[in-house]
């Protein structure tokens, strides 16, 4: 029997945007935002055609609005207009672009937009330049720096950021530009966790799995903490939940529950979750064996660069 895959990662925040929790009336802040120039209005405007709310969605014009609140100085719009740069929104991606409007925003004290900084140069990908290539026209060029994006972290922790305080607690676990040091990884990660970061309270879950700074074993807790996370729809926590009941680890030993976890998982690209509900399928666990099923998940999880999947759908050819 294939041994399926145990992967618990450490989930961080990648650069997001400013979410809003408020009521979308599209004519109240068009007239807002039109004849009072308002830029919270304008802002709002552009979330609403961002995300089709009340409005056809229309990344067009959604741009439009963020510009002219961003114009305003308006920080939500500049961390929103600079997402759209980001990820190529509507607009040719552009991360220079991206990176100004995330320093405007930093500038008027907005944690999101200092997190979204640290973000940018922590993903950035590595590059070696001859001299003088840094100078070409390509806007996309932004070397990774790791000491660049602790400083835009620290910066935005200080300013109660959920995001910030649970990429910076990974930045302490793994040892990234500062020394490995679990206590201060699981202190960031509780106050992530505390503001309800999904991601935050499975790393500090995989803490508790383990046992890590200052923390006993506790695989209650874990499962607490990774259930609520996966309920809110991290998919590395309801993978850890599917690899729990499929392995026995800390619950009675359960197929369909790992097969319900593996799924939510799975359809959110999760490839081990792919590949492990192929291997449920293929060797009939909980389920009846199903060739065709198995092979679409083997598939689904090569296409995410899972080698050993990418053997099984070879096999089955």
């Amino acid at each position: 029997m294939k041994r399926l895959l145990l992967i618990i990662c450490l989930f961080v925040n990648v650069p997001i945007f400013a979410t809003q929790n408020i009521e979308y009336n599209f004519d109240v802040e068009y007239k807002k935002a039109t004849e009072q120039n308002s830029a919270e209005a304008q802002n709002r405007l552009g979330y609403m055609y961002q995300y089709g709310l009340n409005v056809q969605q229309d990344y067009a014009k959604a741009i439009e609005w963020y510009q002219k609140s961003a114009n305003q100085n308006y920080a939500d719009a500049q961390v929103s207009l600079g997402y759209m740069y980001n990820y190529g929104l509507g607009v040719k991606k552009n991360l220079l672009k991206a990176k100004q409007l995330y320093e405007k925003a930093a500038s008027n004290g907005y944690a999101l937009g200092l997190f979204n900084l640290g973000a940018l140069y922590e993903f950035a990908e590595k590059k070696h330049y001859r001299k003088g290539i840094e100078q070409n026209s390509d806007n996309n060029v932004i070397s990774q720096d790791y000491v660049k994006a602790k400083y835009f972290y620290e910066k935005a922790v200080q300013l109660g950021s959920k995001e910030a305080q649970n990429n910076l607690g990974r930045f302490y676990y793994i040892g990234i530009v500062v020394k490995k040091n679990y206590t201060k990884a699981r202190k960031l990660y509780e106050q992530a966790a505390k503001q309800g970061n999904i991601y935050a309270l499975h790393n500090l879950a995989n803490m508790y799995y383990n046992g890590l700074g200052g923390l006993k074993k506790d695989f209650a807790k874990g499962v607490e903490l990774d259930t609520q996370s996966a309920q809110s729809g991290n998919p590395e926590a309801q993978y850890s939940l599917g690899w729990l009941y499929y392995n026995g680890s800390w619950f009675e030993k359960n197929y369909t529950e790992a097969r319900r976890w593996f799924q939510f998982a799975a359809e959110q690209n999760h490839a081990d979750a792919q590949y492990n509900l192929g291997i449920i399928y293929h060797q009939g666990l909980g389920v009846a064996i199903n060739t065709h099923t198995a092979k679409y998940y083997f598939q689904q999880a090569c296409q995410n660069n899972h080698q050993e999947a990418c053997k099984h759908v070879k096999k089955l050819l």
